[in-house]
């Protein structure tokens, strides 16, 4: 096929059509167009930043997904473009499609005050082929703190209780406010965002436990349990200062609970020592988080350190 016949350009209105079947050619999958919507407009519903390449004949055969979040930079709101579904069909697979498709978002995110393009790329098949053209930059590893779960009949359970907690409870933006500063930049998690990217999630289910002191109302952390056949991915958490030990041990207590025996979750490389210190092992994921390298968007050094994610910032768990 001739690449003359190539269009390279950011999203239209009705585009979603043809990124779905390619969706379902390249990853063998069907994504829905309710998926999609859920993905790309519920998340952001003022633009969608991707950019895709049209042929002339065959329509869509190559998509650079880019979604807009809220965040907070340095205690000030701000916006980032998660990098996803990146798929080229293999007639016109190579590194100029890729780059040319990864050129578009970037600068329009730029213009509407956006300050980071980042992702959780497949190493093999896009971080390797990205970091040799450059537009990534590889900012770390991805950490993966784990443990075989045990029942804690200490203090810690008869002193705070773990609940499910309804996803428009006012407590959960208070602790977010209550948190927000602790974290130089992350992603926003407040009732609105915990709705999109949990409760509304149109393929795979989740539970949100709230935390409090037994004697008190005020909710001191939250996390996001996915269950697994062996494992339970907690892929969320907040929590405020010094509640990480009870709630990793009220999440063990649960976790033994219902019959599973590990647990998992994901995190920066900075949160290790802490985990460690509560009894978890660490070791890399099979995931990294690279930057894409427009000059004027957040540097590696930035970010390196200070980005705060979690298993629930990816797109694919």
């Amino acid at each position: 096929m001739s690449r003359q016949d190539l269009t390279i350009r950011l999203y239209k209105n009705g585009d979603e059509h043809g990124i779905v079947r390619l969706f379902k050619e390249i990853f063998g999958r069907e994504m829905t167009l309710d998926e999609w919507r859920w993905k790309y407009v519920e998340s952001y519903p003022q633009k969608n930043y991707s950019s895709v390449a049209v042929h002339k004949d065959m329509g869509i055969v190559g998509h650079y997904g880019s979604l807009c979040l809220h965040m907070i930079y340095k205690g000030n709101p701000a916006g980032g473009l998660v990098i996803c579904d990146v798929m080229i069909h293999p007639k016109f697979r190579g590194l100029k499609t890729l780059k040319e498709l990864s050129y578009l978002p970037p600068p329009e995110g730029l213009k509407d005050g956006l300050i980071l393009g980042y992702g959780f790329p497949n190493r093999e098949t896009l971080l390797k082929p990205a970091l040799s053209l450059r537009i990534y930059e590889k900012v770390e590893d991805v950490l993966e703190a784990y443990k075989k779960v045990a029942f804690h009949n200490d203090v810690t359970r008869y002193k705070y209780k773990l609940f499910h907690l309804d996803y428009s409870d006012i407590m959960i933006d208070h602790l977010w406010e209550s948190c927000k500063n602790n974290f130089t930049l992350a992603v926003v998690r407040d009732r609105k965002y915990l709705t999109w990217r949990y409760k509304n999630h149109p393929v795979f289910s989740y539970e949100l436990l709230g935390l409090k002191k037994r004697m008190g109302n005020q909710l001191v952390a939250i996390a996001v349990l996915k269950r697994e056949e062996t494992r339970a991915l907690i892929m969320d958490f907040v929590f405020s200062k010094g509640s990480l030990k009870p709630l990793v041990k009220k999440l063990e207590n649960y976790i033994h609970s219902i019959g599973i025996k590990t647990m998992v979750l994901w995190s920066p490389p900075f949160m290790e020592k802490a985990f460690i210190e509560n009894g978890l092992s660490t070791k890399t994921a099979i995931t990294s988080i690279p930057r894409t390298t427009h000059e004027r968007t957040l540097t590696k050094d930035d970010m390196k350190g200070h980005f705060f994610y979690t298993m629930g910032d990816t797109d694919f768990l």
